[in-house]
């Protein structure tokens, strides 16, 4: 007698349900492939946020600790190194310039801020028993070209205070009372300091603004 053959029925995916399945994975690989670039990406600017602030807060915390303790605050702003300024004093931003020996006593206040010049910075006599020892002039300026804040004192050569990854693109000092106080007068003298800066490595180009003021602490008379 012939048998037919039997038949082993298997159950499987058919070609609808596999392609519907590839569709929902990618969905699912896409948004989270996503996610992650954006935590990357928000991480990254986290750390430069944090970079720029932290070298803010140095430069910032550097220049009110000694400009707080000084006396004859001198502002002064200019738009080259060479040759006389105002008042015909040698220019203190070239660093030829002897501070202590050129603007020994001086004070000048100067209430608009930089004037979009070049250069602006303000120099005092340091109080406080710092490097300079008491006595010595100190002078913090701003570069424009170089964008950065630099340091001299005396008549050394101008060092920057801020790190090589961040570019400060204004920077400006408002002062006033720089004038020793008279007999019966007790307001003292105010700095203002307002800095913007950028992140060269950031795409954004989100700039970031520190300002403080800063009274002399000591009476000048």
């Amino acid at each position: 007698m012939y048998k037919h053959p039997s038949y082993i029925v298997q159950a499987g995916f058919t070609i609808i349900e596999m392609i519907v399945a590839l569709a929902v994975f990618s969905v699912v690989v896409t948004i989270s492939i996503g996610a992650l670039l954006t935590l990357i990406a928000t991480n990254q600017q986290l750390q430069i946020e944090q970079s720029v602030m932290t070298n803010l807060s140095f430069a910032l915390d550097s220049m009110t600790r000694e400009i707080r303790t000084g006396t004859h605050y001198f502002c002064e702003t200019a738009n080259n190194t060479r040759g006389n300024h105002m008042g015909g004093i040698d220019n203190i931003f070239d660093n030829n310039t002897d501070l202590d020996a050129e603007i020994s006593d001086m004070a000048r206040d100067c209430e608009s801020g930089r004037d979009n010049r070049k250069y602006q910075g303000i120099a005092f006599n340091e109080g406080g028993g710092s490097i300079t020892g008491i006595g010595g002039r100190i002078l913090y300026y701003f570069d424009r070209t170089d964008k950065k804040i630099f340091r001299r004192v005396g008549a050394e050569e101008a060092q920057s205070i801020v790190s090589s990854g961040i570019a400060i693109e204004n920077a400006e000092f408002y002062v006033s009372g720089s004038e020793p106080l008279e007999d019966g007068e007790t307001t003292q003298a105010a700095v203002t300091i307002f800095i913007e800066a950028v992140d060269p490595s950031d795409p954004t180009g989100k700039p970031y603004r520190v300002q403080t003021t800063v009274t002399q602490r000591t009476l000048d008379i």
